[in-house]
């Protein structure tokens, strides 16, 4: 194999590190003010030169934080948090479009479970709302695309839809 050789070997071995805007499960705040992104990590084991098999998780935490400096009693955080886990399988069509062994083209469809929690802050007097935990099967799909740096390192981006859109990037081990 070369270097820089994209995901094309029978029985290899791809393990995805990154971070997203999650699997498409949209959160159940209001609004949030957080702007933490979701950790990913998913593997792929290919079948053969086209098809590949895998699973992924994403846990998300976010949160909308309330502050009000001259009246601190009245600042509060609610939170939405979970995790996604499923099965992924995909499809590597850049043997078909181009000849770049960099390059890892691939389409993705994903089944798995999702399952968050919206916790209220219980110092938000003005607050009606009950906490819950929300447990559902979760599908979509995705289009990515890894560059290879050497043999055994790569960069990734993926971008599908599921409940919504959702987009994202990191390493390739």
């Amino acid at each position: 194999a070369s270097i820089g050789q994209a995901q094309t070997d029978k029985n290899d071995v791809i393990v995805n590190l990154g971070v997203s805007s999650g699997y498409g499960y949209p959160s159940s705040l209001y609004r949030s003010n957080s702007g933490i992104p979701a950790i990913n990590l998913s593997g792929d084991y290919s079948l053969n030169r086209l098809l590949s098999v895998g699973i992924y998780s994403a846990y998300t935490y976010t949160f909308y934080k309330f502050q009000y400096p001259d009246m601190p009693e009245t600042e509060y955080k609610d939170v939405w948090k979970g995790w996604d886990f499923g099965i992924k399988s995909s499809f590597h069509f850049s043997p078909f479009i181009m000849q770049n062994e960099y390059w890892d083209l691939y389409v993705a469809a994903f089944f798995g479970y999702a399952r968050h929690s919206l916790v209220f802050d219980r110092k938000h007097v003005d607050n009606g709302h009950l906490d819950y935990h929300v447990g559902e099967i979760n599908a979509g799909s995705m289009l990515g695309f890894r560059y290879y740096l050497s043999r055994n390192i790569a960069l990734y981006t993926e971008a599908g839809v599921s409940r919504k859109f959702f987009a994202g990037g990191g390493l390739s081990f």
